[in-house]
C-alpha cells in the first residue's frame, strides 16, 4: 500500500494547523496593541475624572427641562459633549505643560513627559475630543452650535494661567462651572438661565477651584523651584489651605441659597449634609492630600450635585 498520500494530506492539515495557529497569534497581538493604545489613552485622559463629572450636568440638563429629566437621547448627547471637550482641554493641557511636568517628580512619569505617547498622538487625541464635542453640540440645536466655541477658550488658556498667577486654581473652576450651564442650555433650548442654575454653576466654580488649591498642595516644593504660579507657593500650606477653605465656605452658602430658593425636602438636607462633611474632611491632616482631593474632593462635588435633584 503506497503511504504517500497519506502523509501527504498528513502534512497538508499539519500546514493549515499552523497558517491558523500563526493567524489566531497575530490576532492575538493585534488585540493586544490596540486594548494596550486604548488604555494608555483612558489613562492620559482621566477619564474617571469625567465619569464623576456626569452628576454636574444632569443637574444642568434638569434644571433646564424644567425640573425633569430631558429625553434619553438628549442626555445622552450632553454626555458626549462633555466627554469631547474634557478630552479636548485635557489633551492640549498635557501637551502644553509637558515640559513642565517633566521637572516635576509627580508628574515626569505621564505619557509625554515619559515618552510613552507622542505629541502627534495627543494631538489626535485632542482633535478626535474636538470633532466628539462640536458633533454633538450640532445635535443639540442651533443655541448649543453657536455657544459651542465658548467653552474652549478656558479649557485652552487654563494651563497657561499657572505661568503667570497664583491664581490659576480658578481658571480650572471656571471651565466645569461652564458645563452645567451648556447642559442647562441643551435640555431648555435657550440661554437664558434660572436664578437656580447660575447658584449651581457659582457653587461648581467655587468647589473645584477650591479642590485644586488642596490638590497643588503636591506640588509645593516643586512649584517654587521651577517658578510655577499657585497659591500653595506664594502662600505657603497653611495660607493656601485658608484660602481654599474660605473658597469652600463661599460653596457651601451659595449651595444653602439654592436650597432656599425651592422648597427643600429631607433628603436634600441630607445631601447638603454630606456635601459639607465632605468638604471638611478636605482639611483633615491625616488624610493624605491625594486623597483630599481624589476620591473626597470629587465626591463633595457629587453630593453637592446631587443636593438640587432632591429637592
Amino acid at each position: 500500500m503506497d503511504a504517500r498520500p497519506i502523509v501527504r494530506r498528513i502534512r497538508e492539515r499539519a500546514r493549515a494547523l499552523i497558517n491558523a495557529s500563526s493567524s489566531v497569534m497575530l490576532s492575538i497581538r493585534i488585540s493586544g496593541v490596540i486594548l494596550s493604545m486604548v488604555r494608555k489613552i483612558l489613562r492620559f485622559i482621566k477619564v474617571e475624572h469625567t465619569a464623576f463629572s456626569l452628576p454636574l450636568l444632569l443637574t444642568g440638563a434638569w434644571m433646564g427641562a424644567g425640573y425633569t429629566l430631558p429625553q434619553s437621547e438628549i442626555l445622552l448627547a450632553i454626555a458626549l459633549a462633555a466627554i469631547g471637550a474634557r478630552t479636548f482641554g485635557m489633551s492640549f493641557n498635557r501637551i502644553f505643560d509637558r515640559r513642565i511636568d517633566a521637572q516635576n517628580p509627580r508628574t515626569a512619569g505621564r505619557e509625554l513627559p515619559s515618552g510613552a505617547m507622542s505629541v502627534r498622538l495627543a494631538l489626535g487625541i485632542a482633535l478626535g475630543g474636538l470633532l466628539l464635542y462640536l458633533s454633538a453640540c450640532v445635535f443639540l440645536g442651533a443655541w448649543c452650535l453657536a455657544l459651542s466655541p465658548l467653552p474652549l477658550i478656558p479649557l485652552m488658556g487654563y494651563s497657561f494661567l499657572k505661568r503667570y498667577t497664583a491664581l490659576c486654581h480658578f481658571g480650572i473652576g471656571l471651565c466645569l462651572a461652564l458645563a452645567p450651564l451648556g447642559a442647562y442650555v441643551a435640555a431648555a433650548g435657550q440661554p437664558y438661565f434660572s436664578v437656580q442654575v447660575l447658584l449651581f454653576s457659582s457653587f461648581v466654580f467655587f468647589w473645584l477651584s477650591g479642590a485644586d488649591i488642596i490638590y497643588a498642595l503636591l506640588d509645593l516644593e516643586s512649584d517654587r523651584r521651577n517658578g510655577i504660579h499657585s497659591l500653595p507657593a506664594a502662600l505657603g500650606a497653611a495660607g493656601a489651605q485658608t484660602v481654599a477653605a474660605a473658597v469652600h465656605l463661599t460653596a457651601l452658602l451659595i449651595l444653602g441659597l439654592l436650597l432656599y430658593t425651592r422648597e427643600s425636602r429631607p433628603f436634600a438636607l441630607a445631601a447638603f449634609a454630606a456635601t459639607a462633611v465632605l468638604f471638611v474632611m478636605m482639611y483633615l491632616p491625616f488624610i493624605p492630600v491625594p486623597k483630599r482631593f481624589f476620591p473626597i474632593a470629587t465626591l463633595a462635588g457629587v453630593a453637592g450635585a446631587i443636593t438640587p435633584l432632591l429637592m
